[in-house]
């Protein structure tokens, strides 16, 4: 009669810690999830900006601000869906990075029409817009920060590449971008970024990944961003060269579904 008694102990043991097991496991996916939301916020957040100083570069192109709209209701959208996962705890997240984005939409659209108006936006709104969107993304990194702190998570390797690439080049082309809407072919952002400096950073994560990778597929895809990149890189580190911002933003646009391809190799 002991000997079962000592043998259900451990059993009941083993059971218990598959039951937490498969109980976390869901709620670990599920911030997982949560936070990854937030990135993937602060990079829409980004883009956004980035299509708004190509309407600018483009002199109020129709279908450039059809592309911006377009843009802008997912954004909205994607915020919506965002902050009403927050429960209690993030409540203050929640309402800070509402009142960034109503901030920065209402610029958005006023810069919008200006350039609808008279083809050029008053630059002291354009500051104004950028920095509501600069208050937005600080607050999303620290609700992110936040949410793998107080569930006592990480993100993966990977993960941490594939968003130090895109902040990477979202950096380079903004700076491009800047450049191609200013008047006087400057960025408008006074902040000092050495764009040589981190477009030698992207090529040494390519580099990196490159030994990582052995589906001939994930290769492939790898090429087509080394290749779309050496176009930006060119054309953000040469100041003389010509400005081609369609092809500058369709080609960002496109590494970034790419990078998120890659996760299917790793």
């Amino acid at each position: 009669m002991s000997k079962s008694i000592d043998r259900e102990g451990p059993m009941l043991l083993f059971r218990a810690i598959l039951l937490t097991l498969f109980v976390s496991l869901p709620a670990h996916a599920s911030v997982i999830a949560l936070e990854d939301s937030v990135f993937e916020l602060s990079v829409d957040v980004k883009t956004l900006l980035l299509k708004y100083y190509h309407v600018q570069a483009d002199e109020g192109n129709t279908q450039r601000i059809a592309e911006l709209l377009q843009k802008r209701e997912e954004v909205a959208r994607d915020q919506a869906r965002l902050t009403a996962q927050l429960d209690q705890r993030y409540s203050a997240y929640r309402q800070n990075i509402g009142e960034h984005w109503t901030s920065f939409d209402a610029l958005l659209d006023q810069n919008i029409n200006e350039i609808r108006e008279s083809n050029y936006p008053e630059l002291q709104v354009v500051t104004l817009m950028r920095e509501a969107q600069r208050g937005m993304l600080s607050e999303l990194e620290r609700l992110s920060d936040a949410i793998l702190s107080d569930n006592e998570t990480h993100i993966s390797q990977f993960e941490d590449w594939q968003r130090t690439q895109k902040n990477l080049m979202l950096t380079v082309v903004e700076r491009y971008i800047e450049r191609a809407a200013s008047s006087m072919g400057a960025p408008l952002t006074i902040d000092e970024v050495d764009i040589g400096v981190l477009c030698k950073q992207f090529d040494r994560g390519i580099e990196e990944l490159t030994g990582k990778l052995a589906a001939p597929e994930a290769r492939t895809i790898l090429n087509k961003i080394r290749s779309q990149w050496l176009f930006i890189e060119t054309a953000a580190t040469n100041d003389e060269a010509r400005l081609v911002p369609f092809l500058v933003m369709r080609y960002t646009d496109t590494i970034l579904g790419r990078i998120d391809q890659l996760e299917t190799f790793i």
